[in-house]
């Protein structure tokens, strides 16, 4: 059965996330690259009220072609189910990727090929399916770059091509979601925090989903508490990472560092120096990824 009248659709974005897609297009110049939209929506008959509360990056060990991108599924399945136990009304409302490295300006067949494998599956959870499309660079415009929003349907052939004057960019979330927001990089929102012994338990339920190689410990000659342990990176070595925490009246401060770091960890720590985190899980979190995109970037060359 097919739809035989299109529905409404009203999409709220959170700015922030939509400048994270942006930032993330302009780590990828060259190839395509993508992620997924969490939120939540509420049905009225047959039209929908859609609202975006954040993005899951690509993870590490995305696949990217200036013609093609594969996410990084199981990544991004474990930081969504780490969000959803706070917010168990999440939804996975969707994905975006970029073509704006190889000048398609709609979805290729691909795409709506495995959009609608996706809409139409058991076990996809709503009965829509949200797409963003980057198709090209504004260089001297306030929006860096030009989008299209589609929606597909449950047992409907039809791509629905969304007007702009439906989605709203918003600086806040939309009043009356109930839900906080959410960061653009995977995992939920870092805020200060003055609660040192509450961040630490926050950081170690983290790192022990992520990282179960990482373990506490406190370093009495120096009074610090630190992180020691191993992460594991795309070509299929390891690193030996230190993420000490310096505390501080206004809450702690992490720095981190590797041991013996080959020449790709070695460049990009040449960039964290002088660069501090807010909690332990954020600081392995963004090493883990850059060293990761430097390794890849090294491959491709």
């Amino acid at each position: 059965m097919f739809r035989s009248k299109r529905p409404k659709v009203d999409i709220s974005m959170p700015r922030k996330a939509l400048e994270a897609i942006f930032d993330e297009c302009d780590r990828h110049d060259i190839d395509e690259t993508g992620g997924r939209f969490i939120g939540m929506y509420k049905k009225k008959g047959r039209d929908y009220e859609i609202d975006v509360l954040g993005v899951i990056g690509p993870g590490p060990n995305a696949r990217r072609t200036p013609t093609s991108f594969f996410q990084d599924g199981e990544y991004q399945e474990r930081v969504f189910r780490a969000v959803e136990r706070d917010h168990p009304n999440l939804e996975h409302l969707g994905n975006w990727h970029t073509h704006h490295v190889n000048g398609l300006q709609t979805l290729s067949g691909g795409d709506r090929e495995t959009y609608h494998a996706t809409v139409n599956h058991h076990n996809h959870n709503t009965d829509f399916f949200y797409a963003l499309l980057v198709t090209r660079k504004n260089p001297h415009r306030d929006r860096r770059y030009e989008v299209k929003h589609f929606m597909l349907f449950r047992s409907d052939d039809t791509i629905h091509e969304i007007d702009e004057s439906q989605i709203h960019i918003l600086d806040q979330p939309r009043s009356g979601n109930g839900e906080a927001n959410f960061s653009t990089a995977g995992l939920p929102e870092e805020t200060p925090a003055p609660d040192v012994h509450q961040e630490r338990a926050r950081d170690q339920a983290v790192l022990s989903e992520f990282y179960p190689r990482f373990e506490p410990a406190f370093l009495e000659r120096l009074g610090a508490f630190f992180w020691k342990g191993q992460i594991h990176l795309v070509d299929q070595s390891s690193a030996e990472v230190l993420v000490m925490e310096n505390t501080a009246k206004e809450g702690p401060t992490y720095s981190i560092t590797i041991s013996h770091p080959c020449e790709a960890a070695a460049r990009v720590l040449s960039h964290y120096r002088d660069r501090t985190f807010r909690s332990a899980r954020q600081a392995v979190w963004q090493l883990h990824k850059d060293i990761d995109e430097e390794l890849y970037r090294r491959a491709k060359e």
